[in-house]
């Protein structure tokens, strides 16, 4: 199985086509499972509103990155923020070192980690998230 976890970078990354656009649709398209915290959805979305009101994109563009994240989003397995990841950070002083969102990113990824088989892949441009994602075992892009 090649199983990553998914940062809102990296599907920023997809739904923007930033420099980092078809490392990332490559790295998409050879992906078997995806796994991510209920903050995708909510950090991409901000993130997209953000970007359409300070270019001034019509709403059709907003409308259809709206239904462009919500097609990746099918793809990828969310998990709730929940006391597992509360305990998650209390136990990891690494992970109290990230920026909080980060933190329940990284947690739920570190999570992810231990119950699959291989190393789960992190799939983010953050670098900050790379560095504490390298010092907690997971792979990185």
């Amino acid at each position: 199985m090649n199983a990553a976890y998914i940062d809102t970078s990296f599907l920023l990354s997809i739904l923007f086509e930033d420099r980092n656009y078809e490392q990332s649709v490559d790295c998409w398209n050879g992906l078997d499972t995806m796994f991510s915290s209920v903050l995708l959805e909510i950090e991409s979305g901000i993130n997209i509103y953000k970007h359409y009101h300070s270019s001034k994109k019509d709403k059709a563009w907003y409308q259809g990155k709206e239904k462009q994240l919500q097609g990746l989003l099918e793809n990828i397995n969310r998990k709730t923020i929940d006391n597992e990841i509360v305990l998650e950070i209390k136990n990891y002083d690494r992970l109290k070192n990230a920026r909080s969102l980060d933190g329940i990113h990284l947690a739920t990824a570190n999570i992810l980690n231990k119950l699959i088989e291989e190393r789960l892949l992190l799939c983010s441009y953050d670098k900050r998230m790379i560095e504490i994602g390298r010092e907690i075992g997971l792979k990185l892009l």
